[in-house]
C-alpha cells in the first residue's frame, strides 16, 4: 500500500510538472517530420505531418518565430523556403511550427546551416549561389544581367557582401542570406572590391581606386586591376560613413581583421623606392606587411624583407599573423606576431608555396603548392610541422574554404575537365563532388576564405 501512494505522489508531481508545457494540454499538437533533416537559408524542406488542412489560409511556418515563405501545401506535405536564421557558428538548431489561426498545429526541430556560397556562369555570367553543403539544391542569388562574384558571409550569416558589375564599374554589394534587398553600398565611379566584414560584423573594409591616378600594376580579377595607390577604405555594413584608412599614394591593398576588431593588417608597396637618380640603388623594391587601428591611425611597419611579404591573414585567436614571402627566393609560408616579432619560415620547399588560410581553430593551415607538379591543396599546423598533401588529382585545386566548424574544406578543382566546387574532410578523406555543370564554378565561400587574391 506504501509503493502504491510512493507511485501516486511521484505521478502526481511529474503531472504538475508537465503542466507548464504548451503541449501537455494539446493532444493534438504532432510532431512534425522533415524532409530533408537540415539545411541552408533559401533552400527548400518539406514539413510533414498530417492534418494541416486543404490550403494554407490563415496558415504560417516559423523558425523559431521566422516566417517561412509557403511554396507548396497538402494536408500531408508543406514545402517552405527556409528563411533568415542566424547562424554565427555555422549551424543552428530552430522549433518549426505549423499554425493556423494563431492555435498549434505542430512543432519539431530542424537544423539550419550555413550554406556554401560559390560564383558560377552557369547562367551565361557570373552569377553567386548557394547549396547546402552535400551539393543539393543549387540556388541563384542574384540573377543578374551583369557579373556578380567575390561572395563572403557576415560572421553571423544573415548577410552576404559580394561585387557587382551591374553599375558599370565594380561595386560592393550587400543582400540579405536569401538574396533579397541587394543593396549598392558604394556606389563610386570608380573600381571598390575586395569586401571584409568586421569581426562583429557591423562594418566592412575594402578596396578602392577611387583616389588613383596611376597605371594599373596589380590583377586581383580578370576584369579588376589594382591601381599604383588602390587605397583601404572602411564603411559600415549599410554602405554610409566611407572613410578613407591608409591614404597614401602607394598601393595598400588586402585588408584582414583582428578578431577583436581594432585593428587590419595590409599589404602595401608604400617602402619600395624608385631609383632616383639611377645611380642609387633601391633598399627595398617589394611589397611589405602593415597594421593599423581600425580607424587607420597609427600604421605600422610589421616586416622589413627587400623582397615582397603579402598576403596576410589574422589567426582566429589574434596571437599570429601568417603571410607568404619571396624573401628567400621563391614564395613560402611565414608567420609572425601581431607587432612583427618572432617571424618564422614555415614551409622550405624549392617550389612556391602559397595563399596561406587558417582553419577555424586556428590550429591548421592550408595553403596552395605546386610542389607534385601541379597545384594542389596542403595543410600543415600552425607551428609549420605535420604538412599534408590533401588533394591528390593531376589538376589543379586550389582555394580551401573551411566549413564553420574545422571538420570538412571546400575547394575548387579542375580535375573533371572545368572547375567545380569539390568538398573533402579536414585529412583530405572522402573527396566529394558537389557541382556538376558543364559552366565554371569558381571560388567556394563557406566559413574562411576560399578564394584568394591573385599576386
Amino acid at each position: 500500500m506504501k509503493a502504491k501512494c510512493v507511485l501516486a505522489a511521484a505521478v502526481l508531481v511529474v503531472a504538475i510538472g508537465l503542466s507548464s508545457c504548451d503541449w501537455f494540454w494539446m493532444p493534438n499538437v504532432m510532431t512534425l517530420g522533415f524532409a530533408p533533416l537540415s539545411g541552408a537559408v533559401h533552400t527548400t524542406v518539406t514539413v510533414v505531418g498530417q492534418g494541416f488542412g486543404a490550403t494554407p489560409e490563415d496558415a504560417t511556418v516559423t523558425f523559431d518565430g521566422v516566417e517561412a515563405t509557403i511554396l507548396t501545401w497538402s494536408d500531408t506535405n508543406i514545402v517552405v523556403r527556409i528563411p533568415i536564421v542566424a547562424t554565427p557558428v555555422g549551424a543552428r538548431t530552430v522549433t518549426v511550427q505549423v499554425l493556423r489561426g494563431g492555435s498549434l498545429l505542430g512543432a519539431g526541430t530542424f537544423t539550419v546551416l550555413r550554406g556554401v556560397l560559390f560564383e558560377t556562369n552557369r547562367d551565361g555570367n557570373a552569377e553567386i549561389y548557394v547549396m547546402n553543403p552535400d551539393g543539393s539544391q543549387p540556388t541563384n542569388l542574384t540573377n543578374d544581367s551583369d557579373d556578380d562574384y567575390n561572395p563572403i558571409w557576415s560572421p553571423d550569416g544573415t548577410k552576404i557582401a559580394f561585387v557587382s558589375y551591374r553599375d558599370g564599374d565594380p561595386e560592393i554589394y550587400a543582400m540579405d542570406a536569401d538574396g533579397s534587398d541587394q543593396t549598392n553600398l558604394t556606389n563610386h565611379a570608380d573600381a571598390d572590391y575586395f569586401p571584409v566584414w568586421s569581426p562583429n560584423g557591423d562594418r566592412i573594409a575594402f578596396m578602392t581606386d577611387r583616389e588613383s591616378s596611376g597605371p594599373p600594376i596589380l590583377g586581383v580579377r580578370p576584369k579588376i586591376m589594382i591601381d599604383s595607390n588602390v587605397e583601404i577604405f572602411v564603411m559600415n555594413a549599410d554602405g554610409t560613413g566611407q572613410t578613407n584608412l591608409t591614404d597614401d599614394p602607394a598601393g595598400d591593398a588586402y585588408p584582414s581583421w583582428s578578431p577583436d576588431g581594432s585593428k587590419i593588417v595590409f599589404q602595401t608597396d608604400r617602402d619600395s623606392n624608385p631609383v632616383v637618380p639611377l645611380v642609387i640603388l633601391p633598399d627595398d623594391l617589394g611589397t611589405e606587411i602593415y597594421s593599423m587601428n581600425a580607424d587607420g591611425s597609427d600604421p605600422t611597419r610589421l616586416s622589413w624583407s627587400p623582397e615582397d611579404d603579402a598576403n596576410p591573414i589574422w589567426s582566429p585567436d589574434g596571437s599570429k599573423i601568417v603571410f607568404q614571402s619571396n624573401r628567400d627566393g621563391n614564395w613560402e609560408i611565414y608567420t609572425m606576431n601581431p607587432d612583427g616579432s618572432g617571424q618564422t619560415r614555415l614551409t622550405d620547399h624549392p617550389d612556391a608555396d602559397t595563399y596561406p588560410t587558417w582553419s577555424p581553430d586556428g590550429d591548421w593551415i592550408t595553403f596552395h603548392s605546386e610542389r607534385d607538379g601541379n597545384g594542389e591543396i596542403y595543410k600543415m599546423t600552425s607551428g609549420g610541422s605535420s604538412e599534408t598533401r590533401l588533394t591528390t588529382s593531376t589538376d589543379w585545386d586550389g582555394g580551401p574554404s573551411w566549413s564553420p566548424d574545422g571538420l570538412q574544406i571546400v575547394f575548387e578543382s579542375y580535375r573533371d575537365g572545368n572547375a567545380e566546387i569539390y568538398r573533402m574532410n579536414a585529412d583530405g578523406s572522402f573527396q566529394t563532388r558537389l557541382t556538376n555543370d558543364p559552366a565554371w564554378d569558381l571560388y567556394p565561400f563557406w566559413g574562411t576564405f576560399g578564394w584568394t587574391p591573385m599576386l
